[in-house]
Order: structure tokens, then C-alpha cells, then sequence
């Protein structure tokens, strides 16, 4: 497992390098904290460095966009069979979704538009762990999912 980790200094220089110019302080939290990384890492995983990566790269592209975790997956699911070919699985990328986007993944889903304060109010009435910035999983995407079904 100790083989899966990488330095997160030698990460941030990867990024760097990919990005072309130095990354902030400031911006560098907020790279860890879209990616899913936890707070404090002095490692990451094989899986969260690609998502730094991949989110080096789209910034690359555009520098003031905002990207989210669904857009580094989408770059990702694009070159999965390259990923594949050097022995990275990285477990599904489609489901990595924040908080922030999970009324647009329901309004997608289930075609009933919802604000962030129903998505809010939801999660107070049946106790699911909800914020902006945290990562959902598939089994609590899926929860999210019943519930705006049987909202319809």
C-alpha cells in the first residue's frame, strides 16, 4: 500500500510544472480540499494525485474557471484506457461529486429542479451528512437520489 502514496510536495511540484507558473499557498488548499484530499496529507494516494493533476492541467487550460471534481473525472474518464494500460484504476471516476453539485445531478436524474437549501433541509430531516464542499459517495449519491424520487 506504502507503493500507492506519493509526497505531497513532490505532487504541488508536478502541478506546478504541468500549470506552467507557481501555485499559492491559498490556492494550493483549495486544489487538495476540490480533490478530496484530506486536510493535513503529507501523502496522497495514486488516485487523488491524478485528480491534482488532471485539475493542473484544466487550469492550464482556462486559470479563472472554476473546475469541480466532476470535471476532473470527465478529462479522467476520457483517457481511462490509457490510465488502464499503466495498471491505475481510479475506481469509477463519473462519481466523485461535491455538495454544491448534487441539485444540478438530481435535476439531471430525476428532471425535478432543487436549490441548495432543499438539498439542506433534506439532510437535517434524515440525518445525512451534508455540506458544499464535501465529497459524496456512490452509496450516499444513491440515498440522495430515492429522495428526490419520492419528492417527485
Amino acid at each position: 500500500m506504502y507503493q500507492d502514496m506519493y509526497n505531497l510536495a513532490w505532487v504541488k511540484t508536478a502541478c506546478e510544472h504541468v500549470l506552467g507558473k507557481s501555485i499559492s499557498i491559498r490556492a494550493w488548499r483549495k486544489w487538495l480540499r476540490i480533490c478530496g484530499v484530506q486536510q493535513y496529507a503529507r501523502q496522497v494516494k495514486l488516485k487523488e494525485c491524478c485528480y491534482l493533476l488532471g485539475l493542473a492541467y484544466l487550469k492550464s487550460q482556462n486559470l479563472f474557471k472554476r473546475y469541480s471534481l466532476s470535471d476532473v473525472s470527465l478529462l479522467l474518464k476520457k483517457d481511462q484506457e490509457r490510465f488502464a494500460q499503466f495498471g491505475i484504476d481510479l475506481e469509477e471516476p463519473d462519481f466523485p461529486l461535491s455538495g454544491r453539485e448534487l441539485p444540478n445531478f438530481i435535476y439531471d436524474r430525476t428532471k425535478r429542479k432543487i436549490s441548495l437549501r432543499t438539498v439542506y433541509r433534506w439532510a437535517e430531516k434524515h440525518s445525512i451528512p451534508f455540506s458544499v464542499s464535501r465529497i459524496i459517495s456512490p452509496q450516499e449519491l444513491i440515498k440522495w437520489l430515492e429522495l428526490g424520487n419520492a419528492a417527485s
